[in-house]
């Protein structure tokens, strides 16, 4: 049952994707008054309905674990929207937007590229690229279609309602079981809801302070705890940290303070997470305190067998050739030609190193860093719209969320529900950011005029 309706949906929506972006006009409720409608471009509307439904993984397979009889359509449903992506870009009348975020991640795709002249399987090396690509093309994509705060708007409400059915379908237990694979596994959801804490949040601050936006960013971190998912807490706790400095500065300081608190509290003293966290000592029960006094090692953290997967990769595919790893795809080629062994490295991080050396982990990592100091950047310019200073932070914090969760978990491969949704808000920002005008200074006799 659950295939034919992955399948049917499958259908559907690549087919409304192809019709509205196509259309010369689509209608949809305007965001800001929504007994209001508002004729918006067909291409505007094609990518508020592929960027709200990226946590879709239409897969009978485990709902993106791989695992399972049904089929998987995550493949192809990836490579759709990349060509769709790019057909839109044909078809859509303004051109994209670069910005210093999209080039670091251009130069980055070409390492990853050029990785292929000494990858251990071509095969295996464009599949990961596929995934690499995606966050890519939906920026520089979103650059281009993306011009108006409405639209704006619209990407955030309608990405948020989605993701809150896809935590219904998570909870509801009948649900979960007609919609099964529909959605993304859990750990995959929890990453996307990181990004959409930080939307509600802006919405709250910029959007008239509605109660109802801030309850519902409080809420997405429940299905994390539910699940036990330090790295979903993780996520979250950098998320909101990097959204609170760049809306409050300095001063957010005792509000990151007592998010750290609070993540703290709940890795020492709930004891699902404890338990998860560390290893079980009868006669000793590790507290914060532990922390202060610093008899807290790595042999007491539970790791459920990642170092000793970390460990064996590396000795593969990263000793003695640490400066360019082993061409990329070459781990995934390795996991997957070993059935004994789990299908992911629960680390993109080592993924990274092992696949493209060191210059291919530290020019990933420049890009996160790049983006999130061009968005406080943009924060600071008092001439930029509100609107578009809501959405650096929103960027800001799901970068800063996705990038801290890659330490653990396989966020490249959950890029449609997880890194596609901060980069894409990144390429919103900068079709919203080429629509301002910079103030022009000029000296006259009697001194400075705008």
């Amino acid at each position: 049952m659950s295939g034919i309706i992955n399948l049917i949906v499958f259908l559907v929506l690549n087919a409304y994707f192809f019709i509205f972006m196509f259309r010369y006009s689509a209608r949809i409720k305007d965001p800001l008054n929504s007994s209001r409608y508002i004729l918006i471009e067909g291409t505007e509307m094609f990518f508020i309905l592929l960027f709200a439904t990226g946590t879709l993984a239409l897969s009978s397979a485990g709902g993106g674990h791989g695992a399972g009889g049904g089929f998987n359509l995550q493949a192809i449903r990836l490579l759709l929207l990349e060509v769709a992506l790019l057909m839109s870009l044909f078809v859509c009348v303004e051109r994209p937007k670069w910005g210093p975020g999209t080039i670091a991640y251009l130069v980055y795709i070409i390492w990853c590229i050029y990785s292929l002249t000494w990858c251990s399987s071509i095969e295996y090396g464009i599949r990961y690229i596929l995934k690499y690509l995606y966050p890519l093309i939906i920026m520089i994509t979103a650059s281009a279609i993306v011009r108006d705060e409405k639209i704006f708007l619209a990407l955030c409400v309608w990405a948020r309602r989605v993701s809150i059915v896809a935590i219904l379908a998570m909870s509801i237990p009948f649900l979960g079981q007609i919609l099964g694979g529909l959605f993304w596994y859990v750990t995959a959801l929890n990453l996307n809801l990181a990004t959409i804490s930080v939307i509600s949040f802006g919405l709250y601050y910029y959007y008239g302070k509605d109660k109802k936006d801030l309850i519902i960013g409080i809420i997405c971190v429940i299905p994390t705890l539910i699940a036990v998912h330090r790295s979903g807490l993780l996520a979250f706790g950098a998320a909101v940290s990097v959204f609170m400095f760049m809306k409050h500065k300095w001063i957010s300081l005792p509000y990151i303070a007592v998010v750290l608190a609070v993540g703290l509290a709940i890795v020492f003293y709930v004891p699902a997470f404890h338990d998860k966290m560390f290893w079980k000592d009868t006669e000793k029960e590790l507290t914060i305190s532990d922390i202060r006094t610093g008899t807290i090692s790595e042999d007491d953290i539970r790791n459920n067998g990642r170092e000793a997967l970390w460990e064996m990769l590396e000795i593969n595919f990263y000793k003695g050739k640490e400066l360019k790893g082993s061409g990329i795809g070459s781990c995934q080629k390795f996991l997957y030609d070993n059935p004994s062994i789990v299908k992911q490295t629960h680390g993109d991080y080592v993924q990274m190193r092992c696949d493209t050396g060191l210059i291919g982990f530290w020019l990933y990592m420049a890009i996160g860093a790049i983006i999130i100091v061009h968005c406080f950047i943009v924060t600071t310019r008092w001439y930029v719209p509100d609107h578009i200073k809501c959405c650096a932070m929103m960027t800001a914090g799901g970068i800063a969320g996705c990038f801290l969760a890659m330490y653990s978990e396989n966020v490249v491969t959950y890029t449609m529900a997880s890194t596609g949704y901060p980069f894409a808000l990144y390429g919103v920002m900068l079709g919203m950011l080429s629509k301002v005008e910079r103030p022009h200074y000029r000296y006259s006799e009697r001194g400075l005029n705008f």
